[in-house]
């Protein structure tokens, strides 16, 4: 029953994460408002990032800028200087090689927080001042508020809890239904409910949470799908313990 369990949430999450990509876009204004997409005339496209000739577009870890030029940001070995190797998220230099990071070693909060080009994510302790690993959000300490830190996890009474695992009608507060705008939750009337972006009939009510007017229709867009990757993965590897 446990195996059953684990991968059904594995489905749910993945098939949540499916519902929007660039080619979904079919008028430039709304393409060019959905995480990066370009438009080129006819269609919306995700670039790659040697495609990005803006800087201030040229967002890691996904993607780097180095000399001039935007780059692949997960491959830390095409990096050849040490001090711009540090300067990459995710990547760190070893004895003249610019290699991934395997750990959450970083000394300051702006290289913490984010996830590593191997997939693991760093957050930063406000008390310790230093930066950890992210293993699961139960297992995250409430005294120095490391469960609020993280983007999924949200502190529930006495435990940290994944978003994942919650409803909307779980949130007891704005704050709380704020945290879950993502599951598509909306704060109404003093109550968290779901609202379905397919809900949404028009470009200006297709608007709260991650509803996105695609030209047509109103599609539930996940912003960051990174988060729910990594917990793809923490979710199947919890699959192999369990067989």
């Amino acid at each position: 029953m446990k195996k059953l369990i684990s991968l059904v949430f594995i489905i749910e999450i993945v098939s949540g994460l499916e519902y929007c990509q660039c080619s979904n876009f079919t008028q430039p204004q709304y393409c060019q408002q959905y995480q990066g997409c370009n438009w080129n005339g006819k269609n919306c496209y995700q670039p790659n990032c040697t495609d990005i000739a803006i800087q201030s577009n040229c967002i890691v870890p996904q993607c780097a800028w180095y000399l001039n030029k935007c780059h692949d940001g997960q491959q830390c070995n095409y990096y050849t200087d040490k001090q711009i190797c540090n300067q990459i998220f995710g990547c760190t230099a070893n004895d003249g090689y610019c290699l991934p990071y395997e750990d959450c070693n970083y000394a300051t909060q702006d290289k913490c927080n984010g996830i590593t080009p191997t997939g693991i994510q760093c957050f930063w302790n406000s008390q310790t001042q230093s930066c950890l690993k992210f293993q699961t959000c139960n297992r995250l300490s409430l005294d120095n508020d490391d469960c609020n830190s993280i983007p999924y996890c949200i502190q529930k009474k006495k435990q940290c809890e994944s978003l994942s695992n919650l409803k909307c009608s779980d949130m007891e507060s704005q704050y709380e239904c704020k945290r879950m705008a993502s599951y598509e939750c909306s704060w109404i009337n003093g109550n968290c409910q779901y609202i379905a972006c397919s809900t949404y009939t028009t470009p200006s009510s297709c608007s709260l949470n991650s509803c996105f007017w695609n030209g047509s229709s109103c599609m539930y867009c996940p912003v960051d799908n990174s988060y729910g990757n990594l917990l793809i993965a923490l979710n199947l590897f919890i699959s192999v313990v369990l067989f």
